[in-house]
C-alpha cells in the first residue's frame, strides 16, 4: 500500500488516499461535537466562512496559480471538513430528539397504548422476555392525543403475569397497553450504560407489557421478518437441541439463547467476534463470489451483472440476520471492495474502506463511539496494511502451497489480535491471551462451513431427519460440539486472559504509530520518520508516568449509587483498595454485581485488602458473597454485632470456606493498612446497646495528611452521643458519610455541629420507602456542612483529596 520512488527522498502520498483523508477529519469533527458545547449558530458562522473562504481560494486558483493561494485552499477546505463533521453530530442530535417521543421523561409510570412490529423477541436471565417493538402508532394519556411517528421501544413481557402468547413471534403486528418506564443513563463509573446501549440499537423508551389487545402474524413474503423465521426455524431442524443455539449464534448473530456463562467463555477465549455477523461472516458469504469475478469480467455486460448479483446477496444476508449494525456495515464495506475488485480498483481499499466508513457516520454519527463501529474498522485496516508486509514476507515454498492460506490466516488473525489490543481493553477491560491461538484453530474451518451450513439450511426437505441432512450437516454439528467444549476448557486455562485498563490516549497513538512502523517496513524513509514518532508518544507517555510519580499522591473514596444501600470503595496514596460496605441484596439483585465488580474491573483492581461491613442489614453486606465468589479479599472487619439472617449467615459460611479471615472491630482499634493513612475505629463500643444493629454500627476515620473523613455506617442518635461522649473534637471531620441515609433519627444537632464537614454525602434510593432523607435531618446537615450531596440526584459521587484538600472528581 505504501510505496517508495526511485527518487533519493520519500514524500507520503496524500493524493492518493483522499477518503482516508475526508474519513479522518470528519471523525475527528464528531469527536469534537461530543466534547465540546459550542452553540449552532456560531458553528453555522464559523463553517458559511470557512466554506466561503475555500470556495473564493478555489476561484483564484483556477485563474492564478499561487503557492499561497493552494495553501489557502487546502487548509480552509479540512477545516471545512471538520466544522461540517461537528455540525452533522448536533443535527443528528437534534434530529433524534425531534424524531423520538420522549416518553421515559414525560410520562414515567403512565400507560400509552401502541400499535406496532414486533422484531426481537429475547429471553432473561430472570425468566422475563424483551419485545423490541417498531412502534407505528401511539396514543397518550387521556385518550386525547395519537403520536404517529415512527420509533423503537422495548416492552418488558413477565410470563408470570401474563402467559406468553403462542402467536407472539418475530414480524407479528401487536397492539398492546404498556407502562413507560424512566430510562436513566450510567449512575456510577464503569457502570453498564443501559441507556447508551439501547441508544446504540435506536432504541430511546422501554416499558413494561400490561395488555395485549391484538396480535396478527405477519407471513408476507415481501417481510423479511418471515425470512427471518423460517431460517431460525431450519437451523433447529438441522441441528441437534445442543448445538442449535450455538449455529444460530454462528451462522446468523442470533446470541439470545445463549447464556452468560457461554458468552464469558468465547469473550476470553478470543472468539466473541465469531458470534457477532460482521466482516467475517461477510467475508466467508463473498469468498465464492471472488472466485467468481474473472468470469464476470469475460463478456459485455458482466461487471454490472455481477455487482447485482453482489447486492443482492448481501442484503438477502442481512435481511435474515435481521438488519443488525455490524453485518450492515460489513456488507457496505465488503460491497465497496469487492466493488473494487470487480472494476479494477482493488488498490483503492483503503479508499473504499474510508467512503464506507464515511457513508455510516453520515447515516448514524454517534456509530463512532460504539465498540463495533471502532473494532470492525480498525480490524479492516490492520489487515490491509499488514497483509503487504506478510506477503513479502512468507516464502514462496508456503505461500503456493496448500497450506499458505491457512498459514496467512493464523498470522492475520494474531497480528489483529495484538493490533486490537488497547481497543479491547479500553472497552471490556480484558484482554484474550489465547485468543490468536484459538483463532488460529477455528477460523481456517469456519472459511469452510459457515458457507456450506448456510447453502444446507436453503435446501428444503434437507434435515437431520433425513439420512442425507443428517450425513451432510453432520461436519458443522460435529464442528460446532467440539467449539464449544474447545471454548470453555481454553477460557478455563490459568492465564488465559488478563484483566487490563486502558485510559491513557497515548497508548492508541503507540500502537497506531507501530502499525504504520510495520506497514511502512519496507518504505525505509517513512518507516523512520514512524520510528521516531513511535519514540516521540513513548517519550511523552514515560515523561507522564513520571510526573505522576512525582506528584503529590491522592486518596480518593468513590461512593457507589447502590440505590437505598451503602457502598464505598477507597483507593489509598499507596494503592490499597478498600470497601465500606457492599451494597444492597434482593433476590434477583445485588450491588456488587452490577455496580461495585464492574468498576473494579475497568480500574483494574484484581484484589481488596479489606471490607468493612458496618452493621448486618442487607442493604449493607447485600454484595458481600458475590464479592467473595469474585475476587479475592485479604480480610472482612464488621461491628461482631449478632444477626439471625441467612445472608448474614451464608456470608460468614462461606468467608470461613474460602480462608478469609473475619474480624470484628470495636472502640478504640486501629488498623494498620497504608503508612500514610491512618484508620481509626470509633465504634462500636464495648456493650450492648438495645437490639439495634443499625445503633452498633462500625464508625471509621481515615486520616490523610491534614484531611480527615468519617464513615458513619446507619448510626443513630444514640450511638452519635456516645461518640461526642468518648471522642468530642476528635470528631471534627472534613468529610462525612452521612449515617442512616439522612433519616430522622441520625445526624443531630449537637453530632453536626462538632462534625463540621466541608463535605457531607448521603447515600440513599430516589423516592424510596422509609421516606429517606427527611427534611429535618436535611436542614440540620445543611447547617453545618458547606457542600451537600445525595446519590438519589447526583449519582456515584467521587472525591479525591492530596492530603490537605477535598475537591469532587467528574467521571
Amino acid at each position: 500500500m505504501l510505496q517508495m520512488d526511485n527518487n533519493t527522498t520519500y514524500r507520503f502520498p496524500y493524493a492518493r488516499y483522499p477518503a482516508v483523508r475526508l474519513a479522518l477529519l470528519f471523525a475527528a469533527g464528531i469527536v469534537l461535537a461530543d466534547r465540546t458545547e459550542i452553540g449552532m449558530l456560531p458553528l453555522s458562522v464559523l463553517f458559511g466562512l470557512a466554506s466561503g473562504i475555500y470556495l473564493l481560494a478555489e476561484y483564484r486558483l483556477r485563474r492564478q496559480m499561487g503557492t499561497g493561494i493552494h495553501a489557502a485552499a487546502l487548509i480552509f477546505y479540512l477545516l471545512s471538513v471538520l466544522l461540517f463533521g461537528i455540525l452533522w453530530f448536533r443535527m443528528g442530535e437534534y434530529a433524534d430528539r425531534r424524531a423520538v417521543p420522549p416518553l421515559s421523561e414525560i410520562y414515567p409510570w403512565e400507560q400509552v397504548a401502541i400499535s406496532g412490529t414486533v422484531y426481537t423477541i429475547k429471553p432473561t436471565s430472570t425468566g422475563k422476555y424483551q419485545l423490541d417493538i417498531a412502534v407505528d402508532s401511539t396514543r397518550l394519556p387521556g385518550d386525547t392525543l395519537q403520536w404517529t411517528r415512527s420509533y423503537n421501544m422495548r416492552v418488558v413481557l413477565d410470563p408470570a403475569e401474563d402467559p406468553f402468547p403462542s402467536k407472539l413471534q418475530i414480524g407479528s403486528e401487536i397492539k398492546a397497553e404498556v407502562t413507560v418506564y424512566p430510562l436513566e443513563g450510567q449512575r456510577n463509573p464503569h457502570d453498564f450504560d443501559y441507556r447508551g446501549y439501547l441508544a446504540s440499537r435506536d432504541i430511546f423508551t422501554q416499558a413494561g407489557l400490561e395488555t395485549i389487545r391484538k396480535i396478527r402474524v405477519n407471513d408476507s413474503f415481501w417481510s423479511w421478518h418471515t425470512h427471518r423465521r423460517w431460517i431460525l426455524a431450519r437451523v433447529e431442524q438441522n441441528f441437534d437441541e445442543p448445538t442449535a443455539r450455538l449455529a444460530k449464534a454462528l451462522l446468523l448473530g442470533y446470541k439470545d439463547e445463549l447464556d452468560r456463562s457461554e458468552k464469558l467463555a468465547f469473550s476470553r477465549a478470543g472468539l466473541s467476534h465469531i458470534m457477532a455477523v460482521s466482516g467475517l461472516h461477510v467475508g466467508f458469504i463473498l469468498a465464492p463470489f471472488w472466485f467468481l469475478i474473472p468470469w464476470f469480467w469475460t463478456f459485455r455486460y458482466g461487471k454490472p451483472l455481477g455487482l447485482l448479483l453482489l447486492v443482492m446477496l448481501l442484503t438477502a444476508y442481512a435481511g435474515i440476520t435481521g438488519f443488525s449494525a455490524s453485518v450492515c456495515r460489513a456488507s457496505l464495506t465488503a460491497g465497496l471492495i469487492t466493488y473494487g475488485k470487480l472494476y479494477h480498483k482493488i488498490r483503492d481499499s483503503l479508499n473504499l474502506t474510508a467512503v464506507a466508513a464515511i457513508i455510516l457516520l453520515l447515516i448514524n454519527p454517534g456509530a463512532l463511539f460504539t465498540p463495533g463501529f471502532q473494532l470492525s474498522f480498525s480490524a479492516v485496516y490492520i489487515i490491509l496494511l499488514t497483509v503487504p508486509v506478510i506477503e513479502r514476507w512468507l516464502p514462496a515454498w508456503i505461500r503456493f502451497r496448500w497450506y499458505g492460506t491457512p498459514v496467512m490466516v493464523m498470522i492475520i488473525s494474531v497480528l489483529v489480535q495484538v493490533g486490537l489490543f488497547p481497543l479491547l481493553t479500553y472497552h471490556f477491560g480484558e484482554f484474550s491471551l489465547v485468543g490468536p491461538l484459538a483463532n488460529a484453530v477455528v477460523v481456517p474451518w469456519l472459511g469452510i462451513l459457515v458457507p456450506w451450513a448456510l447453502v444446507l439450511l436453503l435446501v428444503p426437505g434437507l434435515h437431520t431427519g433425513t439420512t442425507a441432512g443428517f450425513l451432510l450437516n453432520y461436519p458443522t454439528q460435529w464442528f460446532l460440539a467440539h467449539l464449544q467444549d474447545f471454548t470453555m476448557w481454553i477460557s478455563d486455562l490459568e492465564g488465559s486472559w488478563i484483566r487490563m485498563h486502558v485510559d491513557s490516549p497515548l497508548i492508541f497513538l503507540l500502537w497506531l504509530s507501530a502499525l504504520i512502523v510495520f506497514a511502512s517496513v519496507h518504505v525505509p524513509r517513512l518507516r523512520w520518520k514512524m520510528v521516531i514518532l513511535f519514540l516521540v508518544f513513548l517519550a511523552c507517555n514515560s515523561a507522564g508516568n513520571l510526573i505522576s510519580s512525582l506528584s503529590p499522591k491522592t486518596l480518593q473514596v468513590t461512593i457507589y449509587d447502590v440505590d437505598q444501600g451503602d457502598a464505598a470503595l477507597v483507593q489509598t496514596p499507596n494503592g490499597r483498595h478498600v470497601l465500606i460496605d457492599t451494597g444492597r441484596w434482593t433476590p434477583d439483585y445485588n450491588s456488587a454485581r452490577y455496580v461495585i465488580l464492574p468498576h473494579l474491573k475497568a480500574e483494574g483492581i484484581d484484589k481488596l485488602d479489606a471490607v468493612f461491613l458496618s452493621h448486618p442489614h442487607a442493604d449493607h453486606i447485600g454484595g458481600i458473597i458475590e464479592l467473595l465468589n469474585r475476587v479475592p479479599i485479604d480480610r472482612i472487619y464488621h461491628s461482631g454485632y449478632p444477626y439471625d439472617s441467612d445472608l448474614y449467615e451464608r456470608y460468614q459460611s462461606l468467608a470461613r470456606e474460602k480462608g478469609v479471615p473475619v474480624k470484628a472491630l470495636g472502640a478504640g482499634d486501629r488498623i494498620e493498612m497504608d503508612p500514610a493513612i491512618l484508620l481509626l475505629v470509633y465504634g462500636p463500643a464495648a456493650g450492648t446497646y438495645g437490639s439495634d444493629p443499625n445503633e452498633h454500627s462500625l464508625v471509621l476515620e481515615l486520616v490523610y495528611g491534614q484531611t480527615e473523613l468519617l464513615f458513619m455506617g446507619d448510626a443513630g442518635k444514640e450511638q452519635e452521643q456516645r461518640l461526642l461522649t468518648a471522642y468530642d473534637q476528635m470528631l471534627d471531620t472534613d468529610f462525612l458519610k452521612v449515617g442512616h441515609h439522612g433519616s430522622k433519627t441520625s445526624s443531630s444537632h449537637a453530632f453536626m455541629a462538632t462534625s463540621t464537614p466541608q463535605v457531607a454525602v448521603v447515600s440513599l434510593g430516589n423516592s424510596n420507602r422509609f421516606g429517606h432523607p427527611h427534611p429535618e435531618a436535611v436542614q440540620r446537615i445543611k447547617s453545618y456542612s458547606e457542600r451537600l450531596y445525595f446519590t438519589s440526584l447526583q449519582k456515584a459521587l467521587v472525591f479525591t483529596t492530596n492530603g490537605t484538600k477535598i475537591w469532587r472528581t467528574e467521571w
